[in-house]
C-alpha cells in the first residue's frame, strides 16, 4: 500500500451536469484548443478528433462550477501547469490541474516530466458531455512521486488509482475551502 493511501476513504460521488450554454462553451473552447494543439504539433493520435480537448475543458468547467471559480478560457499554448485556481484559507491561490477521462474507473495520470511545483493539486474528473463526476483529488507531491511511476503501454507516467484519491466532500454549497478536503497540505 502506498504510504499516502493510509486512512484515505473511497471518494464520494459528486455529479455535475453541464447546462446547454456550458456544453456549447466546452465545444467551442475545446475545438479551438484542439486546432491550436494541431498548429503547435502537440497532438499525437487525436489530431483529427477534438473530442479529447472538448471533454477536457468540460471537466475543467464542471470543477470550476463546483468551486465557484472562473475557468481558464485561453486558447493559446500555456506551460504554466494548471487549469484553474481557487482561493485557499490562507488567502493564497491553490493552483489546480484538472485531469478528465471518459472512463469511470480511470486513473489520475500526469506526464513523467511534471514537477511538484507545476501545480498544487490534481483533480480527477470522469464522464462525457453533459454529465461529469468529480472522482477525487491529491496534492501534487502525492502524485508526482517516484513510487507512482509506471508504464501502462504509453511510456512512464505518474498514476494513481481512484481508490488512492482523497475524498471530495461537498458540492455546490458554501463551505470553507478547508472543509472540501480531508487532509493537510503535504508539500
Amino acid at each position: 500500500m502506498h504510504p499516502y493511501t493510509k486512512n484515505i476513504l473511497k471518494v464520494m460521488n459528486m455529479i455535475v451536469t453541464l447546462n446547454e450554454v456550458e456544453q456549447s462553451l466546452a465545444k467551442q473552447v475545446g475545438t479551438k484548443r484542439n486546432q491550436q494543439n494541431i498548429a503547435n504539433g502537440t497532438n499525437s493520435k487525436q489530431v483529427a478528433n477534438p473530442d479529447n480537448d472538448i471533454n477536457g475543458f468540460a471537466g475543467e468547467l464542471a470543477l470550476a462550477r463546483v468551486l465557484n471559480s472562473y475557468p481558464d478560457f485561453s486558447i493559446g499554448p500555456h506551460r504554466r501547469g494548471f487549469d484553474l485556481k481557487m482561493r485557499g484559507n490562507d488567502g493564497k491561490d491553490v493552483r489546480i490541474d484538472v485531469k478528465t477521462t471518459r472512463h469511470q474507473a480511470g486513473y489520475l495520470i500526469a506526464k513523467k516530466w511534471r514537477k511538484v511545483d507545476d501545480c498544487d493539486m490534481y483533480v480527477l474528473v470522469s464522464g462525457t458531455m453533459p454529465r461529469y463526476e468529480i472522482q477525487g483529488w491529491v496534492w501534487s507531491a502525492e502524485l508526482v512521486n517516484p513510487s507512482n511511476l509506471s508504464d501502462n503501454g504509453y511510456g512512464e507516467h505518474y498514476h494513481m488509482e481512484r481508490s488512492q484519491l482523497r475524498v471530495w466532500r461537498y458540492g455546490n454549497t458554501r463551505y470553507s475551502v478547508v472543509d472540501l478536503f480531508d487532509g493537510d497540505i503535504l508539500a
